[in-house]
């Protein structure tokens, strides 16, 4: 297989950081968690939050650990996307 290729099927994204982050946010607002409560609970400022909940920018990979670490169904809906992405 040559490197190219093999690039390519390594990089593919299926979701971009848009969409992970809607996806999350999608969550969050089901389980009635608000902007304050998160950045609270994550120990981020309001700002960055709020740049992420209602402005669709895509959150850091730190925010994301974090999430995962606090959040049980994030983690849970994370680790589920994974294991079927390895199957």
């Amino acid at each position: 297989m040559s490197t190219k290729i093999l690039w390519q099927i390594c990089h593919k994204n299926e979701f971009s950081n848009r969409d992970l982050t809607r996806f999350i946010v999608k969550m969050l607002r089901e389980q009635g968690i608000t902007i304050k409560k998160a950045a609270r609970d994550l120990n981020i400022p309001v700002e960055r939050a709020r740049n992420w909940y209602y402005k669709d920018t895509g959150m850091t990979a730190l925010d994301l650990l974090r999430m995962m670490q606090e959040y049980k169904f994030v983690r849970q809906a994370v680790e589920n996307s994974l294991s079927l992405e390895f199957r």
